[in-house]
């Protein structure tokens, strides 16, 4: 049912350090029906021995309740403005208040029947660990059915019975007196489900106790009628006197027209409450525009059964460290962040997520032979690191990065050998939605799939591949998830076309694919992983020089930092002659050329900032043209395929254009040139008077290099 967070079920004590306690008390829980109609399971779950047809079962039961029911269907309109990713602030909390009322309400009615359902096939030999899997609470509320089982009726029977029970209960009027009530207002909604005969958890008891008197040919033909009939045999039942009304959802699917109207009766007082800010409407307005697309739950929920990994590892968090430290891990799972806002990369346990901007790579470099890290890079970091890369590491990309190459937004990765893992979207969006409009490239022919089947029960991985065989897109989930996705993908007649194998050798294209894809594997089960798995050693060991190399060159650069500064205090021709005498040095030092291409293409930047500051105070020609070399080095230094490249070009034509202007050798043509230069160069809330004044990213100050204790 919706919730704030997946719905949390018993599993085992994890194994508690000091630094990993509060991660893993709320990541190995993982096992719900969340927010869009996604069955969550963390993998560790399964590993630890729950069964996956069991939680599949149990949330499936869920999702019915939820769309057969007024109060699901009011829960599922709530759920998309109530918790993430919606923007917080007043409409938010108004949802999320609203919600929780609902949930507070009719919380044991959706359990008890969702964990006395699947529990009617086990026998009483299992009885007692079916029973440990769960809450105590919820087989408390799970008791109120229990004298179903000991009624002479067919197994369909006993399960219809138990869900037309939970359809009553949670079948109150709640559509119907939305607005009468003004139950969008959090007060008067809490006030309307405290009363008994508008509360399922009140409802379901009553109701359960009442049917249970009824002879077993009464329930016979109960079962047969569907909720209709139940109700009708029920129609005498009260609650402290009051008979019980029954809300109504059209007997079809529900159709575009009906889902507009429901969204226009509960999200309508909301857009008309003035109580809320304008701007918080208005967002909702735009939300809701196209209900079809917002609703969550209009799917089938077993093709969307997302098995992700929750806990965390241990080991060292860097930023942009040397990168002839990263080599020699036979695992590398990658994030690169191709969009234009700031994305989480690492996430420390218990702090807050380091942040990628635009461009930039987190990376976890993961190996059971060595200790384990993590790390940011920028991209200047990132090509060396792939440039020197072995050809026998996996590179695993991280969904939110890398949906079958599409997304990537980086060349150098996308023509890297790699396995793209599945872990926050759902099958039915990410390989009947988006895959088919993105594709894995059909102009190289059909996508091969095979669906792998897991040690652990219930669990397949369904993978696909281009021709050309990468990426390979994992997706672990349910096996039966699997199937039913591989089949649609088959059957459908769009652009791209799926060819569908069963034997592997049919699907892996090399010993490379096959590797990686095993190491992926072993390392989302957490299995042990066979030597064969492990990297070849170099022909050549890697000697870590560039660590030494920067340390070496720190005297150097804060040589500078104090001559800048010092400049700044008192800007003369002397302080002036003392920093560029600093600055040259960093570039003449004898282990500059060892550092990492990173900080050999910063420090000219910011070498290039300092001299900078000396044309802007004392209009020294000569520095001038001593900028414009070291941004020419600078230039030629950057990879054709870098994105810095464009804006250093830029600034480099600017810093040229100005050269020649000060020694009257510019055209009129070019200082036009230099005018539309320095427009596309520079936002135009910050445009300044002159184009060498806005040039002020050259005077980026050298970045630290931060490092943690846990990934």
């Amino acid at each position: 049912m919706p919730r704030t967070s997946p719905s949390r079920r018993p599993s085992r004590p994890p194994v508690r350090t000091a630094s990993t306690a509060r991660v893993l008390d709320f990541s190995r829980d993982w096992a719900g029906l969340c927010r869009g109609g996604r069955i969550l399971v963390s993998i560790d779950r399964i590993t630890d021995g729950d069964p996956l047809t069991e939680i599949l079962a149990h949330e499936s039961v869920h999702d019915v309740l939820l769309r057969t029911t007024p109060l699901g269907w009011t829960q599922l309109v709530l759920s998309p403005s109530a918790m993430d990713p919606y923007e917080p602030g007043a409409l938010r909390d108004r949802c999320a208040r609203l919600l929780a009322a609902t949930v507070q309400a009719s919380r044991f009615t959706q359990e008890a029947v969702a964990t006395f359902l699947p529990g009617l096939d086990v026998g009483p030999a299992g009885m007692e660990a079916y029973r440990a899997r769960h809450p105590q609470a919820y087989l408390d509320a799970a008791d109120a059915l229990e004298w179903l089982r000991t009624r002479d009726l067919p197994p369909e029977a006993r399960e219809r019975l138990a869900l037309d029970l939970g359809t009553l209960a949670l079948a109150v009027p709640v559509l119907e007196e939305w607005q009468p009530q003004r139950l969008h207002r959090p007060k008067r909604a809490e006030q309307w489900f405290r009363v008994p005969r508008n509360r399922p958890d009140r409802r379901f008891p009553v109701l359960c106790r009442a049917l249970k008197e009824l002879p077993d040919e009464h329930l016979l033909r109960a079962a047969r009628g569907g909720p209709d009939e139940t109700a009708r045999l029920l129609a005498h039942v009260r609650i402290d006197g009051e008979p019980l009304a029954h809300g109504r959802l059209p007997a079809d699917s529900p159709t575009p027209e009906w889902l507009d109207g429901l969204v226009e009766n509960v999200i309508g007082p909301l857009l008309a409450d003035t109580t809320l800010p304008q701007d918080d409407r208005d967002l909702l307005a735009g939300v809701w525009a196209v209900p079809a697309l917002t609703m969550p739950g209009l799917h089938p929920a077993l093709l969307s059964v997302v098995l992700t990994q929750t806990t965390s590892t241990n080991g060292r968090i860097d930023l942009d460290p040397p990168t002839d430290e990263l080599h020699g891990y036979p695992l590398v799972e990658v994030l690169h962040n191709a969009l234009p806002v700031r994305v989480p990369g690492v996430e420390p346990v218990g702090r807050e997520p380091m942040w990628l901007d635009e461009g930039d790579t987190a990376l976890w470099f993961i190996s059971p032979w060595q200790d384990q890290r993590a790390c940011h890079l920028s991209p200047a970091w990132l090509h060396e690191w792939l440039a020197e890369l072995d050809d026998d590491t996996t590179l695993c990309m991280r969904d939110g990065g890398d949906l079958a190459g599409v997304l990537l937004g980086d060349r150098r990765l996308a023509a890297r050998r790699r396995v793209v893992l599945l872990q926050h979207r759902t099958p039915h969006r990410a390989l009947l939605v988006e895959l088919p409009v993105l594709g894995l490239d059909e102009e190289r022919g059909p996508v091969t799939m095979m669906v792998a089947h897991s040690e652990l029960d219930g669990v397949a991985y369904l993978m696909l591949r281009p021709e050309s065989s990468s990426p390979v897109l994992i997706v672990p989930t349910a096996r039966v998830t699997a199937e039913r996705a591989a089949r649609a993908l088959v059957e459908r007649r769009d652009q791209v076309r799926f060819r569908l194998v069963t034997d592997p050798e049919d699907f892996y294209t090399s010993h490379g694919m096959l590797r990686d894809v095993m190491r992926v594997l072993h390392n989302f089960e957490a299995k042990p992983w066979p030597d064969t798995l492990r990297p070849a050693p170099p022909a050549t060991p890697r000697e870590p020089a560039r660590r030494r190399a920067e340390a070496d060159l720190d005297p150097f650069v804060a040589r500078m930092e104090r001559a800048q500064k010092a400049f700044a205090r008192s800007p003369t021709a002397e302080r002036f002659a003392e920093l560029s005498a600093a600055a040259e040095g960093v570039l003449a030092a004898p282990s500059f050329p060892h550092v990492s291409l990173g900080w050999r293409i910063r420090l000219r930047q910011d070498v290039a900032g300092a001299l900078y500051g000396g044309v802007v105070t004392l209009h020294d020609h000569d520095v001038l043209r001593r900028v414009v070399e070291i941004q020419s080095e600078l230039v030629a230094l950057l990879p054709e395929d870098s994105p810095e490249r464009p804006a250093q070009q830029r600034t480099l034509a600017i810093l040229s254009l100005c050269l020649r202007r000060v020694t009257g050798a510019a055209a009129p043509e070019e200082l036009l040139l230099e005018a539309l230069l320095t427009a596309s160069a520079t936002e135009a809330h910050t445009r300044r008077p002159s184009a060498l004044a806005d040039l002020r990213h050259l005077r980026r100050p050298p970045g630290p290099r931060p490092s943690g204790d846990t990934a």
